[in-house]
């Protein structure tokens, strides 16, 4: 039996048999810890979604069909028409319930690219029926900022217009007359909406 384990076949077993129990030793002691996992999320995305005049203008951003302009009219000027002297007001309300971010609102007054009454002004504008603020300047421009904490998300403006006839107004008594035979009176309202960031 001693002559079995002198024996090169033993000796041979038993180094492998060695060899095999330290790589198994090397690599226990080396290993490292691999893992994977994967998964996918889902972000919602904030809402931006207005209405003007309930008119959904992400959609459809001419909301022209939806202003409808209110002369009421004096003793000596009928209802629903304009003329030189005469006032009257617009509405244009504007809904961001559906709105989830903070926003800037610029909404800019002009006159019409077709409108022929040069008199045509814009006198002020009030928020919600609150106090009128007077405006200045051929095309004023209203900022409006929205903060996502704001509790009244339904904004009425009312924009109050009047055909100026006075010491210095653009057009002499015969182009008023020509403005009333084949003119045209009209004004162009631009609403921007800008995300605020900060």
């Amino acid at each position: 039996m001693i002559k079995f384990f002198r024996s090169r076949k033993f000796r041979l077993f038993l180094a492998c048999l060695s060899l095999f129990m330290l790589l198994d030793m090397v690599q226990s002691t080396y290993a490292k810890y691999v893992s994977s996992a994967s998964a996918n999320g889902n972000f919602t995305i904030a809402n931006w979604a207005f209405l003007v005049n309930n008119q959904d203008v992400l959609s459809n951003s001419d909301f022209s069909n939806t202003i409808t302009p209110v002369f009421p009219g004096t003793t000596h000027i009928k209802s629903g028409v304009i003329s030189p002297t005469s006032s009257g007001y617009f509405d244009v309300t504007i809904d961001s319930t559906n709105v989830e971010v903070s926003f800037d609102e610029e909404i800019t007054l002009s006159l019409g690219d077709d409108n022929t009454v040069t008199d045509l002004t814009f006198d002020s504008y009030s928020l919600n029926n609150g106090t009128p603020v007077s405006l200045s300047g051929a095309s004023p421009t209203i900022t409006t900022t929205h903060l996502l904490s704001d509790t009244q998300r339904v904004n009425t403006y009312r924009f109050y217009v009047t055909w100026y006839d006075g010491q210095d107004e653009n057009m002499n008594n015969v182009e008023d007359t020509e403005a009333a035979i084949d003119g045209t009176a009209n004004v162009e309202v631009g609403i921007r909406f800008i995300q605020r960031v900060n």
